[in-house]
Protein backbone atom coordinates (compact mmCIF):
# COMPACT_ATOMS: atom_id res chain seq x y z
CA UNK A 1 0.00 0.00 0.00
CA UNK A 2 1.38 3.52 -1.33
CA UNK A 3 1.25 6.48 1.00
CA UNK A 4 0.10 10.03 -0.59
CA UNK A 5 1.38 12.62 0.62
CA UNK A 6 -0.87 15.30 2.14
CA UNK A 7 -2.17 18.17 -0.41
CA UNK A 8 -0.15 20.86 1.89
CA UNK A 9 2.80 18.86 1.10
CA UNK A 10 2.69 18.81 -2.42
CA UNK A 11 2.66 22.63 -2.88
CA UNK A 12 6.44 24.18 -2.80
CA UNK A 13 7.45 26.52 -0.92
CA UNK A 14 4.14 25.71 2.22
CA UNK A 15 4.64 25.08 5.32
CA UNK A 16 2.18 21.82 6.72
CA UNK A 17 0.09 22.94 9.99
CA UNK A 18 1.56 20.52 12.30
CA UNK A 19 1.86 22.55 15.66
CA UNK A 20 -1.02 23.45 18.04
CA UNK A 21 -1.37 26.82 20.21
CA UNK A 22 0.02 24.84 23.04
CA UNK A 23 2.98 23.69 21.35
CA UNK A 24 3.48 27.14 19.49
CA UNK A 25 3.01 29.12 23.47
CA UNK A 26 5.53 26.26 24.47
CA UNK A 27 8.18 27.16 22.15
CA UNK A 28 7.55 31.15 22.55
CA UNK A 29 8.04 30.79 26.30
CA UNK A 30 11.17 29.07 26.00
CA UNK A 31 12.56 31.30 23.32
CA UNK A 32 11.56 34.06 25.76
CA UNK A 33 12.95 32.30 28.78
CA UNK A 34 16.31 30.38 27.44
CA UNK A 35 19.34 32.38 29.28
CA UNK A 36 17.65 34.96 30.20
CA UNK A 37 16.22 33.59 32.84
CA UNK A 38 19.69 33.33 34.88
CA UNK A 39 20.80 36.63 34.17
CA UNK A 40 17.74 38.88 34.24
CA UNK A 41 15.77 38.74 37.26
CA UNK A 42 18.24 40.90 39.69
CA UNK A 43 19.05 43.61 37.30
CA UNK A 44 14.75 43.69 36.62
CA UNK A 45 14.16 43.48 39.98
CA UNK A 46 16.69 46.37 40.73
CA UNK A 47 14.85 48.56 37.42
CA UNK A 48 11.66 48.01 38.03
CA UNK A 49 11.25 47.71 41.47
CA UNK A 50 7.36 46.55 42.26
CA UNK A 51 6.08 46.69 38.55
CA UNK A 52 8.36 43.26 37.91
CA UNK A 53 5.44 41.49 38.09
CA UNK A 54 2.95 43.02 36.03
CA UNK A 55 5.85 43.26 33.58
CA UNK A 56 6.19 39.67 33.40
CA UNK A 57 2.70 39.45 33.06
CA UNK A 58 2.54 41.43 30.45
CA UNK A 59 5.39 39.64 28.39
CA UNK A 60 3.47 36.51 29.23
CA UNK A 61 0.28 37.72 27.33
CA UNK A 62 1.90 39.10 24.44
CA UNK A 63 4.17 36.08 24.16
CA UNK A 64 0.99 33.61 24.04
CA UNK A 65 -0.61 36.64 21.85
CA UNK A 66 2.06 36.03 19.34
CA UNK A 67 2.09 32.60 19.65
CA UNK A 68 -2.32 32.06 18.74
CA UNK A 69 -1.71 34.31 15.84
CA UNK A 70 1.26 32.34 14.42
CA UNK A 71 -0.89 29.18 14.88
CA UNK A 72 -3.69 31.13 13.61
CA UNK A 73 -1.64 32.06 10.08
CA UNK A 74 0.80 29.61 9.64
CA UNK A 75 3.05 31.47 6.78
CA UNK A 76 6.96 31.30 7.15
CA UNK A 77 8.50 34.68 7.77
CA UNK A 78 7.49 35.19 11.40
CA UNK A 79 4.52 36.16 13.78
Amino acid sequence: MTSRPSEAASVPGELEGRLGVPDAVLIGLGAMIGAGIFAVPAPAAHAAGSGLLLGLAVAYCNATSSARLAARYPASGGT
